[in-house]
Parts: structure tokens; sequence; C-alpha cells
């Protein structure tokens, strides 16, 4: 059966905007986090016009606060949100809530050695690689593909990114060159991917850029 997924990141977090590394450990949505997903709900809602769909999301904090704000526009309760534990992000184990790539490149110079040597088999001290990830996300992708239908995803960065891989059939460097936009979803469906930005209110972005 064919399926179409409709793959959503959160909003930006405090620690997304600070440059934190957060892993699984979570931070709130900034104010500009919220219109960005706010943004995205009412998209999707255009979009979807009425289509039949499930609606799943990582469990962390703020995957759940943005799929709550989605359903809010979708019309589904929040007892029907579906919670995936292998949506989750990527963790770093040790390393989660780690001050910046450039601080633990500094802090732990070997690790780094290790990690720029084979990134995608990196695995974090007590924490996942992303073929870990994509172990996990794998057999999430091919049920939505059993399933049929319409699937709304409310995930993170690399998740998203490492399910796009899979889903096109890219290499391991292509899938680590996608992007992960917090102002746009992608689609996916036919076996290609369309991106579909969002008008995220102007008084807010003025705000931030600030």
């Amino acid at each position: 059966m064919s399926a179409t997924i409709y793959l959503l990141r959160h909003g930006e977090t405090t620690w997304n905007r600070a440059g934190r590394l957060q892993g699984q450990l979570d931070a709130p949505l900034t104010r500009l986090g919220l219109a960005q997903v706010d943004a995205a709900g009412r998209t999707l809602a255009s979009l979807l016009n009425g289509t039949g769909f499930r609606l799943v999301a990582s469990p962390l904090g703020r995957t759940r606060q943005s799929a709550t704000i989605v359903a809010e526009h979708l019309g589904v309760d929040y007892d029907a949100i579906e919670w995936d534990e292998r949506l989750k992000e990527i963790t770093l184990g040790d390393w989660d809530g780690y001050h910046g790539w450039g601080a633990l490149d500094r802090d732990f110079p070997h690790e780094a050695e290790r990690r720029n040597a084979d990134p995608w088999n990196y695995r974090y001290p007590n924490g996942e690689s992303s073929q870990d990830v994509q172990d996990r996300v794998r057999p999430f992708l091919a049920e939505c593909h059993a399933a049929g239908g319409v699937h709304v995803v409310v995930a993170h960065g690399v998740v998203n990114k490492v399910m796009r891989g899979l889903y096109l059939g890219l290499t391991r460097e292509q899938t680590f060159a996608l992007d992960r936009p917090q102002d746009a979803f992608h689609r996916l469906e036919s076996g290609t991917e369309a991106r579909i930005d969002v008008a995220v209110a102007a008084s807010v972005q003025a705000e931030w850029a600030m």
C-alpha cells in the first residue's frame, strides 16, 4: 500500500537558540518555536483539508508540545496522538546537553577524531550512532508503508534526516547533508520528497532577529 508521510520537526527551543546539544534531554520552545509550529499546523490543516490521517510523535517534551499545537489545528484530541519511542532524537549519552560542538571537540579531541573518522557509525559514550537511529527508524517507516494512508509525524532533526534518507534511498553522506528546518516540513510521497515552507508571523521573526 502507498503511504504519504508529512514529516515535521519540533519548533525552536531555548537550547537550539543557545547552540546546546539536546539529544534526549529537553528544553522548552521559544516564542519563535511556538510560532513555527503554529504556522506548520495551520499549513498542514489546509493541505489535508479533511483527509483522514494518523498523528504520531516522539514522546520527548519538545515534540509533545509541538504535536499538541499541530493536533489543535488538525482537530485531533491530545489523547489520540500516538507517542512512539522510536522517534526520539539521537542521544549523545554522557554529552546530551553539552554546550555546542566546538566545546565538545575542544574538551574531547580524541573522541572528535574518532567521530570524524567514521561519523555514521560513531557511537557517543553511553549514547547512539546514526546507524542505531536508522535501525530503530527503519521498522517505523516500514509500518507506515504497510498501513498506507496519511501519517503526520512530529520528530527531531537527526531522526527526520535519517528517515528521509531511508525513504529516498540516499547514501550516508547525502543523508548527513540534508537540512533540518523548523520553518518548513517535508512530504514523502510516491518515492519523492517535497519541502513545504510555512509563513511564521513576521512580528515574531522581527523580534527574534533584534
